[in-house]
Order: structure tokens, then C-alpha cells, then sequence
């Protein structure tokens, strides 16, 4: 007889494991599928913002992430292309914390909770079975496949979409970027001073951007969105990008010159394009990246990947139990992702094109230090709100 489970979610990233954990935690029997197996180093900023951490502690994964000892940020420092810099102190302290250890911590959170975890099986299609859905997955590396049933699935499949899987009205900007990133250590000899700032710097420069953090192991993490058509066709490894990278910024090339690269650490993606809108359902929920792709420089990406999961499983328990149907959940989930999630994308996109523009970057710095209030004002409207679930109409009578 054929396991139905309650939830299939699609994607072990941060949202995915979070949903998972978090559905268990509720009673339903779930599934998590996942392509690639872990450990794994992928892009990221590595950060995790100080308006992840309700979210966290309502997943109930904060005290997992604290046994990390995720490195202390507590500032934004921003370096324009012509050297101008500003300095922007975060709502509270942040996280640095690497993805390679992230992921495996929430998905051994899942797993404790009872989750099945099917690492290396690839979703290749879905299909509704009447009040049923339909999972066929790869399983491994060979050409076998296997069959799930589930009352409910959850996309949770990244930026890039999954192939045989329909993603309708997903609508991107047309610039392409490649995403990089690769740890780096600082120099024994007490060189690079400031390994152990409490400090995200961004640097600026002609066709994209860096960030730099330290994260839980006192290396900094280094990761950078480039426009793909500025790459020299020569540089075809992460360290020549980054390496390329860093002399397009005299500050940035000093401040790299001074640290260790760490190549097993290095991942790259491409092609990436920044959302023009967030996308919360496609003939099923999406959450995480799957929504929307955000400019990394909000740097609020993984708090926002807990957050759609947070929302999403709050109304997928309402639909399990019966209290919600299909439509019904499609509806609030939409309207309550939206709300939250419109805004931060559209400024976000608003401070990538500023930033990135040579003319008004050099004009900033000063505008910040005349008032300091806009520059914190720019940062906290790319974040999300720190809204409860209460706040949502669409979740009364919880």
C-alpha cells in the first residue's frame, strides 16, 4: 500500500528544512526531497539579519543556530566605486554564519522532528490525483524513479526553479548576473586587522558588488553578484572572479590583499536575475528564493526564506485540518506574503540601481553623513517589517 503523506516539500534549503521542521512539529507526516546531499558550500552573504531571529525562535531553531556560535554583526559599512564610505548601524546584532553549516543544522532539526529526508532525489514532475498530489522523483544518480503521494506540496526549490517542474508568471529583470563566493582566512601575521570586525562591508565598484563578513569560524565569507557580460571569458574559476573583482575597488583590493582564500569553500551560480515580483504560488506554494530572488545586498534573504516558511506552514496546518480549501489557501498566503514582501523588494531594487551607479554613488556618502536618518531609513525599508502573526487579517481565528 502507498504512503499518502500529510506534506512533500521540494528543496532542503533554509526555508525548505524550516517547513519541514516546522509541519512535523505540527503532526503532519512529511517528506523532504533534495537533489544534492549535504554538507554543501552555496552562494550566500552568510548572513543572517537581526529580523531572522523572532522567526527563529518561533520555528523553534533559534538555540540551534546559537550552538553554531554564529560570528556578532552589528553594522553596515558601505564603500562606493570612487572611495566614499558610509557607516550604518544595524537594528541589533546580526549573524555571520556559513550556509555549509546552516543548511545541515536545519535539516537535521527536520529530521529529528520526525521529517523523512530523502537527500539526492530529484523532483521531475508534479501532478494533481484528484484530492491528491502526484510526486515523480530520480532517485540517485541512475535512471530509476519513485512515486510519492501527499495531500499538500510546498516549492521550496531555490532561484534557479526546478527542470519539469511548471513555475507560470515568474517575471525576473532582464540583467543577468553571476553570483560568487569563497571563504577567505586572515593573515597569521596580524595584517588584516579587521578579521574581527562586527561589520558587513559592501564594496561598490563598475559592474557589480562584494560583501564581506566574518562568519562562525573567524574566516570571512566573500560574495559577490557580477554582471555576467563584464567577466573576461579567461577568468573561468570563483578566486580569478573575485580576484577581478577586488581590483576594481582600491580599498577592496587592499582589504583581500591581506587574506587567505579557502578554495574548497567556493560556489558560483549563474544565471542569476533579481525578481521583479514575489511569485507565492504556481500551481502550489512557493517559499524561499522560489518566491523571489532579492538584490543580496538587502542582505535579509534567509530571514525572509524563514519568514515565507512561516507564513506558508501557518495556513498549509489550516488546509490539513480542514479549515481552509485549496483556493482558500492560496488566497490568504498570497495576500499575507505580499504584503510583507513588496516592499522590501521594490527598495531593495531602488538601492542596487543607486549604489551601482558610479554618478550618484560619489554624490551619497555625503548625502549620509547630512543625514544619517535616510541612510538608516534606506537600509530598514529593505528588510522586512518586525510584524507578528497576529498582525495578518488573513490569520484570525488561529
Amino acid at each position: 500500500m502507498t504512503c499518502v503523506y500529510d506534506a512533500v516539500v521540494l528543496g532542503a534549503g533554509v526555508a525548505g528544512s524550516a517547513a519541514a521542521k516546522a509541519l512535523a512539529d505540527c503532526g503532519w507526516s512529511t517528506a523532504l526531497l533534495d537533489r544534492h546531499r549535504f554538507p554543501r558550500h552555496k552562494v550566500c552573504g552568510e548572513f543572517l539579519s537581526p529580523e531572522s531571529q523572532g522567526t527563529l525562535a518561533r520555528l523553534g531553531l533559534e538555540e540551534a543556530v546559537k550552538e553554531l556560535s554564529p560570528s556578532r554583526i552589528t553594522r553596515t559599512e558601505l564603500y562606493m566605486h570612487r572611495g566614499g564610505a558610509i557607516a550604518i548601524p544595524l537594528p541589533g546584532a546580526a549573524y555571520g554564519i556559513s550556509r555549509y553549516l546552516l543548511d545541515a543544522i536545519l535539516l537535521r532539526a527536520a529530521e529529528t522532528a520526525g521529517v523523512l529526508v530523502r537527500q539526492g532525489m530529484t523532483a521531475l514532475s508534479v501532478q494533481r490525483r484528484g484530492e491528491l498530489y502526484e510526486i515523480t522523483a530520480r532517485t540517485g544518480h541512475g535512471n530509476g524513479t519513485e512515486k510519492l503521494l501527499a495531500r499538500s506540496v510546498i516549492g521550496a526549490w531555490g532561484g534557479a526553479g526546478l527542470k519539469g517542474i511548471v513555475r507560470e508568471g515568474l517575471s525576473h529583470a532582464a540583467e543577468s548576473y553571476v553570483g560568487v563566493k569563497m571563504h577567505y582566512r586572515a593573515r597569521s601575521d596580524g595584517r588584516s586587522g579587521q578579521s574581527g570586525s562586527e561589520a558587513v562591508e559592501l564594496y561598490f565598484f563598475e559592474g557589480g558588488y562584494l560583501g564581506l563578513n566574518a562568519v562562525e569560524d573567524g574566516n570571512l565569507n566573500a560574495a559577490a553578484l557580477l554582471r555576467r557580460d563584464d567577466i573576461p571569458a579567461s577568468h573561468r574559476s570563483v578566486a580569478a572572479m573575485l580576484e577581478e573583482a577586488a581590483a576594481r575597488h582600491p580599498r577592496l583590493r587592499e582589504r583581500m590583499a591581506d587574506l587567505t582564500a579557502l578554495p574548497e569553500t567556493a560556489s558560483a551560480v549563474s544565471p542569476v536575475r533579481i525578481s521583479l515580483r514575489p511569485v507565492p504560488w504556481a500551481d502550489m506554494p512557493l517559499i524561499g528564493d522560489a518566491v523571489c530572488r532579492i538584490p543580496p545586498l538587502c542582505g535579509d534573504g534567509m530571514s525572509m526564506a524563514l519568514r515565507s516558511a512561516e507564513l506558508c506552514v501557518t495556513f498549509a496546518d489550516r488546509y490539513l485540518r480542514g479549515g481552509l480549501t485549496l483556493p482558500q489557501w492560496e488566497r490568504a498566503y498570497s495576500a499575507a506574503l505580499m504584503r510583507e514582501f513588496r516592499r522590501p523588494l521594490r527598495w531593495g531594487r531602488l538601492a542596487q540601481a543607486l549604489l551601482g551607479s558610479p554618478l550618484l554613488s560619489h554624490a551619497l556618502p555625503g548625502l549620509a553623513r547630512a543625514a544619517p536618518w535616510a541612510a538608516a531609513g534606506m537600509v530598514r525599508a529593505t528588510r522586512l517589517s518586525a510584524r507578528v502573526l497576529k498582525s495578518h487579517p488573513e490569520l484570525k481565528g488561529q
